[in-house]
């Protein structure tokens, strides 16, 4: 597997403003997408004494791990960022691919993929992106406009002595202050962006925490985190409670028999190992006075996946977590049940099935963040964040609204008779009674699988469709505009010291555009294979580019490439080594192996060759590796303003 790795701000700075400039797209999210607020509407929330701009973003997981994750989930409109989640095993194998989102989500994935160390500074290379483009203004919005307005929170997981390690608490306590992380990347800023060097930047980059435990934690365990991060670390903790909290005869009922999900069978043991609903509510209750005596808020998150026994063969675990849409009606019970015994003004965040339908009901229950997860992982990815605010927009111009305050006290239809905290539960109590008749919630409208086709994906000319694209939550697959092309093509018989040309067919692409992988940035978690209409994942079949030699070497198991300086790729093609060097100069094209070396010219032609090695009389040169580098090299050349050209330092 290839293994993730970031790359430097500079990168991503020079990579962002070339692409805008020239293609209107950031890492491929298009600008017309792009949310730049509504005049007139005020979408912002408190967030633990902190303003947020919006009251959603993406929850903790795949769209949380990565700089570019981020930066994109900014540009759909989230303003609440829960990062992925840390622990101290941050090593993980995890086995792959590990989720399928075809219509109701499942996966197997843990936490954050990257070390403690490399996780850390891709959050704070974002925090400081973010800082930046609004100095830069690049979206049209004035800097210091109320639009920038972004929270992140951590999310920490999953036991007490993970927790409290020397590794994870220093990690926790730079991520309170990360000052000489912040100077350090200001000041290696390239020469373009000299004026950004001495931008004041906050070095908190987050003061609250989402916990996230493992099924069958104990209660007391739960407990002493939280005492942990209040007393050590002066957090505001957000405790993610699971499904399970319900108990196992509710969620059978509600999940299998009301909403038709019969497919999916339920792991028993998981309800009898995990926190029950009293116990929370007790724990909760402790932790509440608890964190009031040391000045700071707890709250609880609704909700984590549901685990279910692996029936499918989906994975290669014998469980997986379910989210998506079936987990949304579970989650708002949970929620509302909890929140009844806790009072109305009880701090509540939501995670579980939001997508444009229901984001609207969600944060009527005056729930913050409302964070989004699966529905991101659907065709156009991160672009349908934009559609949220949409429709949450409507429903505020629907009630007469131009705040969410004034929202979700219309919202009850009991005019302006209630505190914001009353009328959220008085919408919460109102929806949840008309969860389970709704059909959008049904086995039967989330069935539906992702068109496909019998024909085999291919290196080169798939069907182009680009759905690939915006699923992958990484911004790892890319788009090449290589034209319709067809050249003859040949090998060379080496004969009497002379390669002599022998017809081979055809060089042919029939597709305009071509489909490759920044295998740095793909952690093969499978999403573009689940919505790939043809059969194989484009994240395994499609030509993959490497960011670093070092990269390219620890994936020797690959075929792939990469760029050792610009106009020159270096790659395997079916085990075998090559490079390609472009000399603008002479228009020529050197292509080299261990045993031999060719020039061609700008047509093809052979112009000088050398052997490295003794060649048998009438040995055969197969030149297939030539024809597809000098064509992803061309295309790198040909888009020097793509991201891609420029993360790979191709041009």
């Amino acid at each position: 597997m290839a293994e993730l790795k970031g790359i430097d701000l500079g990168t991503h700075l020079k990579a962002i403003v070339k692409e805008y400039e020239s293609q209107q797209s950031i890492y491929g999210y298009p600008q017309h997408k792009f949310f730049r607020g509504f005049p007139g509407i005020d979408l912002s929330v408190d967030f633990h004494g902190k303003p947020a701009a919006t009251p959603i973003g993406p929850a903790a997981g795949p769209h949380t791990q990565m700089t570019q994750n981020i930066l994109l989930s900014f540009l759909g409109g989230g303003r609440i960022m829960e990062l992925k989640t840390i622990q101290i095993l941050d090593r993980l194998e995890i086995n792959r691919p590990c989720i399928d989102a075809r219509n109701v989500a499942y996966n197997v994935e843990w936490s954050q993929e990257l070390p403690l160390e490399e996780s850390y500074l891709e959050y704070v290379k974002a925090w400081v992106l973010l800082k930046i483009l609004e100095d830069m203004e690049i979206l049209g919005v004035p800097k210091g406009d109320s639009f920038y307005q972004t929270i992140f929170d951590i999310s920490v997981g999953y036991d007490l002595k993970g927790i409290a390690s020397d590794p994870v608490k220093e990690w926790l306590t730079k991520m309170q202050n990360a000052e000489e992380a912040i100077d350090a990347m200001l000041r290696d800023l390239p020469a373009e962006f000299e004026k950004h060097k001495t931008l004041p930047i906050d070095p908190c980059i987050a003061s609250t925490v989402t916990l996230s435990t493992f099924h069958g934690c104990p209660p007391q365990e739960i407990e002493a985190i939280v005492r942990y991060l209040i007393e050590e670390h002066q957090f505001d903790v957000i405790v993610k409670k699971n499904p399970t909290i319900l108990g196992y005869d509710f969620v059978q009922k509600t999940l299998i028999q009301d909403l038709g999900y019969q497919h999916i069978e339920l792991d028993e043991t998981a309800f009898s190992h995990d926190l029950t609903f009293g116990d929370g509510v007790a724990m909760m209750r402790r932790l509440e006075s608890f964190a009031k005596d040391h000045g700071v808020k707890t709250g609880s998150k609704f909700t984590n996946t549901l685990v279910v026994k692996n029936n499918q063969n989906i994975f290669q675990d014998d469980v997986m977590y379910l989210s998506g849409v079936p987990l949304h009606v579970l989650a708002m019970h949970a929620m509302q049940r909890f929140r009844k015994e806790m009072g109305c003004d009880y701090p509540v965040s939501f995670s579980a099935g939001i997508t444009k339908y229901n984001i609207s009901d969600a944060v009527s229950c005056h729930m913050k963040p409302v964070s989004v997860c699966t529905d991101l992982l659907k065709t156009g990815g991160y672009t349908r964040m934009i559609s949220y605010l949409e429709s949450l927009k409507q429903a505020l111009i629907k009630e007469g609204a131009n705040n969410l305050e004034q929202f979700i006290i219309s919202k009850t239809g009991q005019g302006h008779h209630h505190e914001m905290t009353a009328a959220g539960a008085a919408n919460t109590e109102a929806y949840v009674a008309r969860l389970m008749e709704d059909p959008y919630y049904h086995f039967e409208s989330n069935q539906k699988e992702p068109p496909a086709m019998e024909r085999q994906l291919s290196y080169f000319d798939c069907i182009s469709c680009n759905k690939c694209l915006p699923v992958c939550p990484n911004a790892a697959n890319f788009s090449i505009q290589t034209g319709e092309i067809r050249i003859p093509k040949a090998h060379f018989q080496y004969t009497n010291g002379s390669f002599v040309p022998i017809p081979a067919g055809f060089f042919e692409l029939k597709q305009k555009t071509q489909i490759a992988n920044l295998a740095d940035f793909c952690n093969e978690c499978g999403e573009c294979d689940t919505y790939c209409p043809e059969q194989g994942g484009p994240y395994i079949e499609k030509p993959r580019f490497f960011s670093t030699e070092i990269s390219y070497n620890t994936s020797r198991q690959h075929d792939g490439f990469y760029f050792p300086a610009p106009c020159t790729i270096k790659g395997r093609c079916q085990g075998n080594e090559f490079s390609l060097v472009y000399c603008a100069e002479r228009r020529q094209y050197s292509w080299e192996s261990t045993e031999i070396s060719l020039i061609f010219d700008d047509n093809h032609q052979l112009v000088e060759a050398e052997t490295k090695t003794a060649f048998s009389e009438n040995a055969i040169i197969n030149t297939d590796a030539y024809y597809a580098m000098r064509l992803l090299l061309q295309s790198m050349l040909d888009s020097p303003e793509s991201y891609p050209a420029v993360v790979l330092n191709a041009v």
